[in-house]
């Protein structure tokens, strides 16, 4: 049974076959509604008229912005710590080299913009081994050289420049701990500028005199000569004139330069490295005495006793500001050794200098002056009196009496002063001026008005978060409550 009808499918096989390739032809030739001796042609137009699109030549910004594009998708998810932090260096960075780029625009160029370019890496060199990396030893060289350059390139030997740069090896070398040998070079830099300032004025003043002498009879000479010579003279009055100025203001400026280091040295003397309390006094005296020397000569010559010799050079010697604080400085150092008698024409004199400076707008200077001078009083009072003292001494009734005016009216005056130009200077002192009226009280046998004001003085000083005015103020109630 299998046997034939697996013959009959066999001999169907060839007829199905058949049967397929002519229905396939049929419907080939059935598409063409005219049919053709080229029928390959006809296909082949059909091929040719069907739309492919073309391919695109994409621009390098194009294929960049695509290839950011495929790039940046799912950074963030691959890197979410790493991108932000990545981000944030990039952007603290850029911060950083802004910053820089600012402070050395408007800090560090400035600082050397006076100097030629030589002397201005050498400063620099030593300005980094003296306020980055300290290194005495490599700064000080550096120094060195940079004076030695300034010289050899003519800059003026006692220039702001130079002077500058001496003055700044000083401060290196304290910075260093290197206490005497800042002195030393404090001592050789003050020496060498007193004595150009004294023989430069010694010059200058014979020079006047000459032009005071009557001048010899000029010889004969013809009239071209005569014209040709007052040409030439002309030009050298005038460049000796200005020459002249410059000098002059210069020695001015050097003198003022001398008086700080007289101030420094006073301060370094007395600081606990050194310890030479007298040394350190025959500074301050020597600063005073050098501002009131300054002062009449600038009297007797007709020019402004603060400042320079003319407008322009206004912060050519101190003004009477500075010239108070140098007083006041030498007086405080004689109230702290109880020598009351020399501070008080010091205070005195420094207030007057400051009320000529500061006119109808006080200070807080001249707060801490009016306090200064009725602490000065008081204590005088409260020392034992010598017998030369007790013969010319004033009552003691009216010194006391004396002493309360001012601590009033430093009180007074410091009330009229408000901020911004109020400060913390203002305030303490108004806490000492308290405390002084307090003891004052005392003095004059008034214990009610005393500790009202130890009182107010220790609430103020509450206020002010002064812890020391509130131990004095406390110690002083302490006194009150045990009588």
């Amino acid at each position: 049974m299998f046997r034939t009808t697996s013959r009959r499918i066999s001999a169907a096989a060839p007829r199905l076959l058949q049967a397929q390739r002519q229905t396939a032809t049929r419907s080939i030739c059935s598409q063409n509604t005219r049919p053709t001796s080229q029928p390959g042609y006809n296909n082949a137009r059909a091929l040719g008229n069907a739309h492919f699109p073309r391919a695109r030549h994409l621009t390098y910004a194009q294929r960049l912005r695509m290839n950011y594009r495929e790039a940046s998708k799912g950074i963030f998810r691959k890197n979410p710590i790493m991108l932000p932090l990545a981000i944030l260096s990039v952007i603290g960075g850029i911060g950083m080299f802004a910053y820089i780029s600012y402070v050395e625009l408007t800090q560090v160029q400035p600082q050397y913009h006076n100097f030629p370019q030589p002397v201005a890496e050498s400063l620099r060199s030593a300005i980094y081994y003296t306020e980055i990396d300290l290194n005495p030893i490599k700064a000080l060289n550096h120094y060195k050289e940079a004076l030695r350059r300034a010289i050899d390139m003519g800059m003026h030997p006692f220039s702001d420049e130079v002077m500058g740069i001496k003055l700044q090896v000083a401060l290196m070398l304290e910075k260093a701990g290197l206490v005497k040998a800042a002195i030393e070079v404090l001592e050789r830099t003050k020496n060498e500028t007193m004595k150009w300032v004294e023989e430069g004025r010694a010059v200058e003043a014979a020079t006047e005199k000459k032009k005071d002498a009557k001048p010899p009879s000029p010889a004969k000479d013809t009239p071209e000569n005569v014209h040709i010579k007052e040409g030439a003279l002309q030009d050298t009055e005038e460049e000796l004139k200005k020459l002249q100025a410059f000098e002059t203001r210069q020695r001015d400026k050097a003198l003022k330069k001398v008086v700080g280091m007289e101030m420094k040295l006073a301060e370094l003397y007395s600081s606990d490295h050194i310890q030479e309390d007298k040394k350190a006094e025959a500074a301050q005296v020597a600063a005073v005495e050098l501002c009131l020397k300054e002062m009449h000569r600038r009297q007797k010559l007709g020019l402004p006793v603060g400042g320079g010799a003319g407008d322009a050079d206004s912060d050519a010697w101190l003004n009477m500001t500075e010239i108070a604080t140098a007083l006041a400085e030498l007086a405080s150092t004689y109230t702290a050794k109880d020598r009351h008698e020399l501070a008080m024409p010091l205070y005195l004199r420094a207030l007057e200098m400051l009320r000529v400076a500061e006119g109808n707008s006080p200070s807080c200077k001249q707060v801490t002056l009016l306090n200064d001078v009725a602490s000065a009083m008081a204590g005088q009072v409260q020392l034992p009196a010598s017998p030369r003292s007790q013969q010319q001494a004033i009552p003691r009734e009216q010194t006391v009496e004396a002493a309360r005016l001012w601590a009033q009216k430093s009180l007074d005056v410091a009330a009229r002063i408000q901020p911004p130009v109020r400060d913390e200077e203002c305030d303490i002192t108004c806490v000492a001026a308290t405390y002084n009226l307090g003891e004052l009280a005392e003095l004059q046998n008034k214990p009610d008005v005393a500790k009202q004001r130890y009182t107010e003085a220790k609430s103020l000083a509450s206020g002010l978060g002064y812890e020391d005015g509130v131990a004095m103020a406390d110690a002083a109630l302490k006194r009150f409550s045990k009588k």
